[in-house]
């Protein structure tokens, strides 16, 4: 429950409706700035999201009424596109001094839940970053062609809906160019922003412009890829000395295979100097779009849910059309060396059942095939080197101790020093003991 400007108390609860008209159902999500619900527009007779504004995220007077500058801002700043990556407004109204916004109702998870969701070390497929990417670039050069700055692209301000469509969420802190106010105000009152995904001039408080999302977005690129944020730190002051001055690890030695211009397209959009960057959301497009996928490929041999891709292997399919299917295999040739070890996969859960009963079984498995996939996709890929570790477990379950030392060492050797890989060194290292 909230209180109004008056001080009568407002309820949000399952039931309520408001102005006569939105039917409040069930809570979807809070924090924050806002709390969000679904709902149902009983004059149109569709279900829509409802947001409001939390004023117990502002603990002052003035707190509050930033926020609600804010959170107008957002209504009139997505309000203005016409871009599907952009969830739609439909209506602002007001309860008892409480605000809202009536928007369209994204079914999907967030890019954060997404990567959440995924095992550590793994990473999505190039095909379906680019997937993700390609709307958002679209929505960013619209916003940047129209003097509007988003300021905070995160992994939860993006979502990948049901049917696979990316959307762009929260203008709430956009700079907007020839705007009166700039509003400014985050949880803790700091610059505009989210630590983690800021630009090196935004930390500082400096001018931001179009180019300040687009380390942003490579930011989203790079964590995509490598599995991992561009500086897996929690601590808010070391995150703001690391984006400013520091260089993030070669994305290049954390996932091998990926094509050199994704590498130096990620480079460029990390680049401390603004001027460094890709001039435009533009220019990005037109590098990632070469690795969509096209209609008629099959699903990411990953398993995810929703498939971003979907929109561009089956555009305009029917609703009964299966969110995912059988793989479709491609010549060898069309065969990109960025798309998922899926064989890889299969192999280690094959290997594993074998340890146990048939290790000699496994390390012949192993022979035969690890040394094509180590060729294929690098030797410190994660289900290449699950791949490593087995036949050096299976080697010692052998008793052959000496072939798997040097396996061991070969892996210590190769993960010695490399950002990300300190646990599979120290792994590396117990099996060389287990060896003496």
């Amino acid at each position: 429950m909230f209180w109004g400007e008056a001080g009568s108390m407002f309820d949000i609860q399952a039931g309520r409706v408001l102005r006569s008209r939105y039917r409040l159902d069930g809570p979807l999500d809070s924090g924050g700035m806002g709390m969000i619900w679904q709902a149902y527009d009983l004059a149109f007779g569709r279900v829509v999201a409802v947001k409001f504004a939390n004023p117990a995220a502002a603990s002052t007077i003035g707190e509050r009424n930033e926020m609600l500058k804010r959170f107008e801002q957002e209504a009139g700043v997505t309000a203005r596109f016409t871009n599907s990556g952009v969830p739609a407004v439909y209506d602002l109204g007001e309860e008892h001094g409480q605000f809202y916004l009536v928007m369209e109702l994204i079914q999907g998870h967030t890019l954060k839940t997404l990567l959440d969701e995924m095992d550590e070390g793994e990473t999505l497929e190039l095909s379906v970053t680019a997937s993700i990417a390609l709307p958002i670039c679209d929505v960013l050069a619209a916003a940047h062609r129209v003097g509007i700055v988003h300021r905070d692209l995160k992994p939860s301000n993006v979502m990948v809906s049901e049917r696979g469509h990316t959307k762009v969420l929260d203008f709430g802190i956009a700079r907007v160019s020839g705007a009166a106010e700039d509003t400014r105000l985050t949880s803790l009152g700091r610059n505009p922003g989210t630590p983690g995904y800021m630009s090196p001039e935004q930390y500082r408080g400096e001018e931001v412009t179009g180019r300040s999302d687009l380390y942003s977005l490579g930011c989203l690129l790079y964590e995509m890829l490598a599995g991992r944020p561009v500086f897996p730190q929690k601590d808010e002051f070391a995150l703001r000395h690391l984006h400013t001055t520091v260089p993030p690890d070669s994305l290049g030695a954390l996932r091998e295979g990926l094509p050199d211009e994704v590498l130096d397209l990620v480079h460029r959009l990390l680049a401390k100097d603004p001027a460094e960057r890709p001039a435009t959301a533009d220019e990005v497009n037109r590098i990632l779009r070469r690795y969509l996928p096209v209609s008629g490929d099959g699903p990411p041999l990953d398993y995810i849910s929703p498939d971003p891709t979907r929109p561009f292997r089956v555009p305009f399919a029917p609703e009964d059309t299966p969110l995912t299917g059988p793989r479709v295999e491609l010549p060898a040739a069309a065969s990109p060396t960025y798309r998922p070890r899926a064989d890889a996969k299969d192999l280690h859960h094959e290997v594993r059942r074998l340890l146990t009963t048939e290790p000699a079984k496994a390390v012949d498995l192993l022979t035969e095939h690890l040394p094509t996939l180590g060729e294929q996709y690098g030797l410190r890929a994660r289900e290449v080197l699950d791949l490593r570790f087995d036949l050096a477990e299976a080697l010692l379950a052998q008793a052959d101790r000496e072939s798997a030392s040097q396996a061991y060492t070969e892996i210590q050797r190769d993960t010695v020093g490399v950002p990300g890989l300190e646990v599979d060194r120290m792994r590396a290292e117990e099996g060389l003991a287990q060896c003496d």
